[in-house]
């Protein structure tokens, strides 16, 4: 059941994003999140370096399990950089896990089109597990359009024949750029980031709630490096999949977790009762979004103790 923060919480998001959801504008392109100079807390030690020209933002506990890291793709579709909310959640997954996190900080912008994202996230990482994580295990983990890029990488190394992360964790992934999905019609008076309003019927606003994003350019949206919703998951390493139960992409995560079950991937997901699109970056204080962040911290350490 949902809690009571929850439903007040929805409520307000409603309200925020009213003027953006009746005019059928990009969230990730309106709303701009606060980037504020970073002090990281007390006892880990904070360094920007560079991957192959991708700026990686490196958080590090004092004494951090030199064993493994955390390579993480922050969301925001291809124009949202890293921010003051994606830094924090580099700090719980770091505090949960006492490990070291590699957060890319790709280039962004309104007139990139595929594959410019997903290429330097990919030669950025092949750099990265080659020079200073070449002794490392990887967890790895994106959030919605973050998720896209991380499983795309996958799919490419795969294809390379060379080593995948040794665990990932998606969450609210985006893979479905063709936004074929049931949840889309389902959700679409419920999400409260990305719903219609009540007034706007969906029959006459579906190509609205299902948004083919500009980055796609002239790619098809069922090419399998654009949108993994379209490829297969043979070999792939544990998987971790949380979503909430009210996203219009929730669908996009019933693909991912049923493709993973089918070519026989251990992999775990949850839905969260009524939750939103990234719930558990956007308002960790709630108390599926703690629950959330416990789930994840149990899998990384689950990993980590295998």
């Amino acid at each position: 059941m949902m809690s009571f923060g929850a439903k007040i919480t929805s409520a307000i998001i409603k309200l925020y994003t009213y003027k953006y959801r009746k005019n059928h504008l990009s969230l990730s392109r309106s709303v701009k999140f606060k980037n504020k100079k970073y002090t990281p807390p007390k006892g880990y030690y904070f360094e920007i370096k560079e991957f192959c020209g991708t700026k990686t933002e490196i958080l590090s506990p004092n004494t951090p399990n030199d064993h493994y890291a955390i390579v993480h793709f922050h969301g925001g579709g291809s124009t949202q950089k890293m921010n003051s909310m994606y830094r924090k959640v580099a700090e719980k997954l770091s505090k949960l896990s006492n490990l070291q996190v590699y957060s890319f900080d790709y280039k962004t912008g309104e007139e990139l089109v595929y594959p410019s994202v997903h290429n330097e996230c990919y030669t950025a990482y092949l750099n990265l597990i080659s020079s200073e994580l070449k002794d490392k295990k990887i967890i790895a983990i994106g959030d919605s359009f973050g998720a896209n890029v991380l499983l795309s990488i996958c799919l490419k190394l795969r294809e390379k024949n060379i080593s995948l992360p040794d665990a990932i964790i998606s969450v609210s992934c985006c893979i479905d750029l063709a936004a074929t999905g049931s949840s889309y019609e389902k959700n679409c008076y419920r999400d409260p980031l990305y719903s219609l309003p009540k007034n706007q019927s969906f029959k006459e606003h579906e190509k609205d709630i299902r948004r083919i994003i500009k980055y796609i350019g002239k790619t098809s949206p069922y090419d399998m490096f654009l949108s993994p919703a379209y490829a297969e998951y043979d070999t792939f390493p544990p998987m971790l999949i949380q979503c909430g139960e009210a996203e219009t992409s929730e669908s996009d995560n019933d693909i991912l977790y049923e493709k993973a079950l089918k070519s026989g991937v251990q992999v775990k997901m949850t839905k969260y009762c009524g939750m939103w699109h990234d719930f558990q970056y956007l308002t960790p204080f709630l108390n599926e979004s703690k629950q959330a962040w416990r789930e994840i911290g149990e899998f990384i350490n689950s990993i980590i103790k295998h």
